[in-house]
This record gives structure tokens, C-alpha cells and sequence, in this order.
């Protein structure tokens, strides 16, 4: 009974080679007969959707009989492989050369999906799906991990033509073929659309920090002038005495005196000068040159205006001193109540500002 059934698996097993190698038979040697070609079907997922082997692949990964796996970077070619819905197949190696795309024709052929059965050129190899975009099918010991790729039709028939005309022949010499500029160019007008986009969007962001710094500021400087204005109307009357009458023990003073004369000859002041007038009147109105500060960051022109006003002086006498125009001098008064205030107003409104502080 036992030789009886080894006898039955063995014609069984025969049986089983003898359909594949008949079916492999008739499908590459009639393959424009339509009753014989045989249909690539498309697996159906349990969601509903389809895999399908259609369109271009590159190995990424090759494991040998002894498991050991070699990353497709390590070699200096790609394989690459376009399945078409007519059952043929091309083969060709890839090799970028600078900008330069370069391919050697390797085969083009026919091959039947059908599930696990992968047959190509009549060699039957194990198949199987890793995902969507990727399968590994396996022969003569050494099993191939390819990965589905993004390729334009423009490249697919570059390289089905190529490879058509010029199939490799092992005692021929290798060709080489370089690939259309094409997709380079195109590459580099994506590249260069998207250095624009992230110009744009650092460009925006800017304008974006500069809007919220300046809304920032905006809010700094109404606090600032709404704690000025609130330290005027509610400092005791003791105090405000206090501070009128060292103010006139200031003008009154033989520093102030003497520097009025240099004024109304109309000297220029050193910057040593500048900065004892300064210390002068941050004496006099405690916190005057932090105040200012806090409200705009003025220039060294701009600043010496202030200090000028601050002692009363005219700006005839202003425009001597810092050798500017009058009309100059009533620009800038202007511009800083502009920029401080958020609001227009006259060289007078700042000058009433400043005496303020």
C-alpha cells in the first residue's frame, strides 16, 4: 500500500509540472493569440480595492541563499522594471551620472500574475506581496524586494523603446544610453516652484512677526503713555511742589545759564557736553531719558531734539545747534509724535509732549 501511494504522489507531482510547463508553453509562444494569452489578474483586497503589478519598480534590497540581504545603494546600478497591461515586461539597469540619467537595455519579455503564480519568460518563481507597494519574488535562491516607483509615461516609452531596439545580448558589447533632460527639467522647475512657495512662506512669516512685534510695541507704548498720564493726574501735590521748585533752581542755575549762552550764539555742543545735559535733567525729571526710550528708539539727532526741548529751547535756536534746516527740525518733531502716537500732529503737540514728561 505505501509504494502504491508514492507511486500515485509521484504522477501527481508530474502531472502538476507537466500543466505549468504547458501553460508556460502556450502562453510565450502564441502571445498574440487572444484565446491563448492568459489574464494578469489583479488581487482583490478585502476592502474592495485592487493590487496590481502594473507600472514601474526598482529593487531596493537582494537577499541571497545565505540570508544575507545587499541594499540596492551598494551597487552602482538600479534595476528597474516596467510591467504593462499587455503582459510585457521590460528590464533595464539605471545609473545617474551627474544630471545625467543613464540606462543598459536588459530584456523585455512576457510575464502571468495570478496571485502567488508569477511566471516570466517561462521561469515559474515564488511571489508574494509585502504591501501595496511592494513585492519579492524569488529566483534561483536569491530573493528580490522591489518597491513601486513614480515615473512619467514620457520615461516608460523612452525605455520601452530603447530597450525594444536594442535588447541586451550577452557577447555584445554593453550600450549606454542617456535619457531625456525632459523630467530634469521638469525636476528642476518643481524645485525651483518650491524654493518660490518656501520664499513666500518665510516672507509671510515675517511680515507675520513684524505685524505682531509692531502690535506688541503698539500696546507697550499706550501702556507706557496710559502709566505717564496716570503718574501726572495722581501725584501729591507735595510732591509735584517739590519737583516744580527744583526745576527752577535748575534754570536758575549757572550750568543752565552758561549753556544758554552757547545756545544763542549758536555754538555746537561736544558730546561730553551732551552727556552732562543728560544727567542734568534725569535730576531734574527723574526716569526723563528712560521714559523716552521706552516709548520709541531714537536716533543720537532725534534724542538731542528731545533734550533741546526739554531746556525750552526754540527750534530756530534747535536747528543752529544740530546744524539742520528749521523745516528739518519740524519734520522730525512731526515724525516722532507720528510714531509715538500712532496719529498725526504738529511739531507743537510734541513739543508739548516732551514738557510734559
Amino acid at each position: 500500500m505505501k509504494i502504491k501511494e508514492d507511486i500515485r504522489r509521484y504522477w501527481e507531482i508530474e502531472y502538476a509540472r507537466f500543466y505549468l510547463l504547458l501553460l508556460s508553453f502556450i502562453f510565450f509562444c502564441f502571445p498574440s493569440t487572444s484565446h491563448c494569452q492568459i489574464e494578469n489578474r489583479p488581487i482583490v483586497k478585502s476592502d474592495g480595492t485592487q493590487r496590481t503589478i502594473i507600472g514601474a519598480w526598482t529593487l531596493v534590497s537582494e537577499t541571497g541563499p545565505d540570508g544575507k540581504e545587499t541594499p540596492q545603494i551598494y551597487t552602482q546600478y538600479t534595476r528597474c522594471k516596467i510591467y504593462d497591461p499587455d503582459s510585457t515586461y521590460y528590464t533595464v539597469q539605471l545609473h545617474a551620472v551627474g544630471e545625467e540619467m543613464m540606462i543598459i537595455a536588459h530584456e523585455m519579455g512576457r510575464y502571468h500574475l495570478n496571485g502567488s503564480v508569477y511566471i516570466e519568460n517561462g521561469r515559474t518563481m515564488p511571489f508574494r506581496w509585502i504591501n501595496d507597494t511592494t513585492f519579492i519574488d524569488e529566483f534561483k535562491g536569491y530573493q528580490e524586494k522591489m518597491v513601486r516607483t513614480t515615473m512619467s509615461e514620457e520615461r516608460k516609452e523612452e525605455i520601452r523603446a530603447i530597450v525594444r531596439q536594442y535588447p541586451n545580448d550577452s557577447e555584445a558589447p554593453v550600450k549606454h544610453f542617456v535619457l531625456s533632460t525632459t523630467e530634469r527639467k521638469l525636476k528642476k522647475e518643481n524645485t525651483l516652484f518650491l524654493y518660490i512657495i518656501i520664499g513666500m512662506t518665510v516672507v509671510a512669516a515675517g511680515v507675520a512677526v513684524y505685524i505682531y512685534r509692531l502690535q506688541k510695541r503698539k500696546h507697550e507704548v499706550e501702556q507706557k503713555l496710559a502709566e505717564i498720564n496716570e503718574e501726572h493726574t495722581q501725584r501729591p501735590l507735595l510732591v509735584a511742589d517739590a519737583m516744580k521748585q527744583v526745576e527752577t533752581q535748575f534754570f536758575q542755575s549757572d550750568y543752565y545759564q552758561s549753556l544758554r549762552h552757547h545756545i544763542e550764539a549758536g555754538k555746537n555742543i561736544k558730546p561730553e557736553a551732551w552727556k552732562e545735559l543728560e544727567q542734568q535733567l534725569n535730576i531734574v525729571y527723574p526716569r526723563f531719558s528712560s521714559t523716552l526710550y521706552g516709548l520709541y528708539n531714537f536716533s543720537p539727532t532725534e534724542y538731542q531734539l528731545c533734550l533741546l526741548l526739554k531746556i525750552r529751547t526754540a527750534p530756530a535756536e534747535i536747528a543752529m545747534v544740530l546744524n539742520k534746516d528749521k523745516s528739518t527740525i519740524s519734520s522730525i518733531r512731526k515724525r516722532l509724535y507720528k510714531k509715538v502716537f500712532d496719529k498725526e500732529g504738529t511739531g507743537k503737540d510734541w513739543d508739548e509732549f516732551i514738557l510734559s514728561l
